[in-house]
């Protein structure tokens, strides 16, 4: 199946759960399909518990919208952080409730990471991350809600999964609700970083994604810190979330993609490119219809 959907997240639009009702408005008019909620900006998880007066709230703000919803955990959140794991494992099955709550079809949760150069250290924490989202997989499906894990970078000081290597760990899993996320730029950057060939991680993904985060970036490093975001717009580095076309990323190769299920492709952009969404979307609409051309061929 091919991209057939585009979606925007609240992100800085929505700081809070009191600015959610006229961020949506806002998404509403532009017509997108999707809207990606951040776990962090709406005040429903305190300490690992849903706080049942705020989940009302999100609950109306949140009812008889013209798009569906996808959730994004915790940014921190991973299951190969062994000091909490517990804690890692709570929120995050606090957060495939406020999915389910919502109506929500995904949540988006990170890859983990490990230290650059020890593959005994990389192989165990892969092996704990297998075994926690096997354990939590039927949690998310009495849900209703997949999860989706997304490819990380880094910049060397310690390793994150190519899409392909995650890939396996999702196929080693072997649930239905337990899917992938890909995020290009990430993809792109941690092909820098490590030296692996980025379509050829990206093909053995797609398959088996079941959301996209879309931003540009220039798919290089961060190998210093430019003195504001601006500057670092500048030399092209980091992960800089640019409206799609305003970096060095190949779109239309990646609408190529052999994706196996309808999928979301979500821009992820700040109000800082606020008159650059149309477009964004616009572009989007274009990777849906070169998807759809090649599912349908």
């Amino acid at each position: 199946m091919p991209i057939t959907k585009v979606g925007l997240t609240t992100g800085d639009f929505a700081n809070s759960l009191s600015a959610l009702p006229d961020c949506l408005d806002k998404f509403e008019a532009l017509g997108v399909d999707s809207v990606e909620l951040i776990l962090a900006t709406l005040d429903v998880v305190s300490g690992t518990r849903i706080l049942p007066a705020q989940m009302r709230k999100l609950k109306a703000i949140c009812a008889d919208r013209p798009f569906g919803f996808t959730l994004h955990g915790p940014i921190s959140g991973t299951f190969m952080d062994r000091a909490h794991l517990q804690m890692q494992i709570d929120t995050c099955r606090a957060a495939l409730e406020v999915a389910g709550e919502i109506g929500a079809n995904a949540q988006v949760h990170h890859g983990g990471s490990a230290p650059t150069g020890s593959q005994d250290e990389i192989d165990t924490l892969m092996g704990l991350e297998r075994e926690t989202l096997a354990a939590i997989a039927p949690v998310a499906q009495d849900h209703g809600v997949v999860l989706c894990v997304e490819n990380i970078f880094g910049d060397g000081a310690r390793w994150f999964a190519s899409p392909a290597e995650l890939a396996a760990q999702i196929r080693a899993v072997d649930h239905p609700n337990i899917r992938g996320t890909i995020d290009f730029s990430h993809a792109a950057i941690n092909a820098t970083v490590r030296g692996f060939d980025l379509m050829e991680s990206l093909t053995a993904m797609a398959p088996l994604a079941g959301h996209l985060h879309i931003h540009d970036s220039f798919g290089k490093p961060q190998t210093f810190k430019p003195f504001t975001y601006g500057e670092a717009i500048n030399y092209g580095l980091g992960d800089l979330h640019l409206p799609p076309g305003w970096g060095g990323l190949n779109w239309d190769a990646f609408a190529r993609l052999p994706f196996a299920e309808d999928v979301v492709a979500n821009l992820e952009l700040s109000t800082r490119w606020d008159d650059a969404l149309e477009e964004s979307i616009a572009l989007v609409r274009g990777m849906i219809a070169t998807s759809l051309g090649l599912a349908a061929a």
